[in-house]
Order: C-alpha cells, then structure tokens, then sequence
C-alpha cells in the first residue's frame, strides 16, 4: 500500500487485500490517509534527505497508525509486529520504535508480512 508522489492516490495491493490480516490493512489506511492529506497540504512524502525510519513524513503517519491501533486495544507487543516489515532492518525497526514510542523489546521474528 503506498501513495502516489505525483497526484496523490492510494496505490493497493488486492493480493494484500485479500491475503492481509484485517487490522493491519485497516492501520495501512489509517497510515496511507495521512500521506494523502500530507500530499494535499503540499508536504514532501519522499524526503530523501532522511531515512525512511526518519522522515517526518513517515514518524507523523506512523504515529498515527500507533495512536490508533492503541484505540483499538492492540498491545505494544502486536503493535511492534505491524511495523516490523521484511524490507527493514533490525536497526531501522528499532529506530522507528523509538520515534513512535513503541517498547518493542526484543524485535519480532516475523514482519506482519510473514504472519499472514
């Protein structure tokens, strides 16, 4: 699931659709919203000044997706399970913990990805 740096639209995947667990689409949108409305207020999406675990574009929609799997009663532990991603490192994970405040202790195994 992404978002278009050129005219702003969500791209998703349907096999993610299909396959995903429910709450992690739900969150991607929540997250992918924010990149939408981070789009029409003119922000950069793909600052690449910074690291993706490090772009403010990224900690705001992160943060929000954090603030609202927390609404929904998802543990810390579950929460660091949605940010973990098979394209990040172990390092990157951490750092993007830290910058939404998510103990994650121990870093999971498994991006969500890969439990589905």
């Amino acid at each position: 699931m992404g978002v278009s740096e050129i005219d702003g639209h969500m791209i998703i995947s349907a096999d993610y659709l299909k396959k995903g667990k429910r709450v992690d689409i739900y969150l991607d949108f929540v997250h992918e919203l924010v990149h939408v409305k981070q789009f029409m207020e003119g922000k950069e999406l793909f600052d690449h000044n910074y690291a993706y675990v490090e772009r403010p574009t990224e900690v705001e929609a992160y943060r929000f997706a954090v603030e609202e799997a927390r609404r929904l009663g998802l543990s810390d532990r579950r929460i660091c399970h949605y940010l973990k991603t098979e394209w990040m490192t172990d390092d990157e994970f951490k750092r993007l913990a830290k910058a939404v405040d998510v103990c994650c202790g121990k870093m999971p195994k498994k991006s969500r990805r890969q439990l589905n």
